[in-house]
């Protein structure tokens, strides 16, 4: 609760200009000491711990993170708190493109690499493929089992391909949501012998919905392949976002299941905290769309005068095509 208490005070006061720079300052003192937490949200840039099929500015850089709280019983039945961290940096690479690396704890570096196939319009879907855990090491994972030796799943874990589809509904619907499906091999894909989340009828399939309740904020639920996530973002300016999220949510109701081992680590409901920073781009910023331009000024009031147009020349299309058909 003392986590959910300091993001909710965050996200309520920082909109308030005078008080941003110490609220981020005691955020920026506050996370590092959570952070030895560790977790797999946040652990890629993406969503919660699904890829997005957005991707950066050329030359735009993110880089950010997050630490993660969760319970594990040793031998005795007793529980103790664990933590770790983990993060990742990433670059765009001319409008189609980005590369990075992961930092898993004790697991190491990897790389990840996506493209854009196709880009989305109002009528079309987005479409990119990438992979992630760019690596020799096949169990490439954040925890460790009892031995400590990195968590042994039966599927290999590294180079975790995948490819993905995002649609933005506003416009058909008038409310701020998005969808994106997709399918991966190697962490995207569970064994059928897995008991660590629920089982996934399609192994390797995933999908997340998102809501934007407004401009800077968004919340989402997801489906990683493994495990039930749900998290949110908010953006305190085009630099910089902070995140919550809660990860492997059925273990809160799977809890009590006679298969249930209190002792896996990956059988634990996890809690985390993030940041992500933004820098740039630092090329081609005046071939930006009239939306992204007003995002990097970082003018709110600009931004949602422009939604506001964009929505009632919406609704006189619609209105025009039910008139026409």
């Amino acid at each position: 609760m003392f986590i959910i208490d300091i993001m909710f005070l965050f996200f309520h006061v920082s909109k308030r200009g005078i008080m941003r720079f110490p609220l981020i300052a005691v955020v920026l003192v506050v996370l590092p000491l959570v952070s030895f937490a560790g977790g797999l949200p946040f652990a890629h840039y993406g969503l919660l711990d699904t890829p997005s099929a957005e991707l950066l500015k050329h030359t735009e850089i993110a880089f950010g993170g997050g630490g993660t709280a969760y319970s594990v019983e040793d031998s005795a039945g007793t529980s103790s708190m664990n933590a770790a961290v983990a993060g990742y940096l990433e670059i765009g690479l001319f409008e189609r493109g980005q590369i990075g690396a992961t930092y898993l704890g004790q697991a190491g570096i990897s790389g990840t690499a996506r493209g854009l196939l196709l880009a989305e319009t109002i009528s079309r879907p987005g479409i990119s493929l990438g992979v992630e855990n760019i690596i020799g090491e096949k169990n490439y994972e954040f925890y460790r089992d009892s031995n400590d030796s990195l968590y042994n799943y039966p599927n290999d874990q590294n180079f975790s391909i995948y490819g993905l589809i995002s649609k933005d509904f506003s416009y058909y619907v008038s409310f701020p949501i998005c969808l994106n499906l997709g399918y991966g091999t190697g962490r995207f894909k569970q064994s059928s012998e897995a008991v660590d989340g629920l089982e996934n009828p399609i192994p390797g399939l995933f999908g997340s919905l998102l809501v934007h309740p407004s401009i800077s904020s968004e919340v989402m639920i997801e489906w990683d392949g493994r495990d039930l996530n749900a998290g949110a973002v908010y953006r305190v300016n085009r630099n910089f976002s902070v995140m919550a999220a809660a990860s492997e949510l059925e273990h809160l109701f799977l809890g009590d299941d006679s298969t249930s081992n209190g002792q896996d680590v990956m059988q634990s409901t996890k809690f985390t905290v993030g940041l992500q920073i933004n820098l740039g781009p630092f090329l081609n910023r005046t071939e930006l769309d009239p939306y992204e331009r007003l995002r990097y000024t970082d003018d709110d009031e600009a931004l949602e005068l422009l939604l506001e147009y964009r929505a009632r020349a919406r609704e006189e299309i619609q209105e025009m095509e039910s008139t026409i058909n």
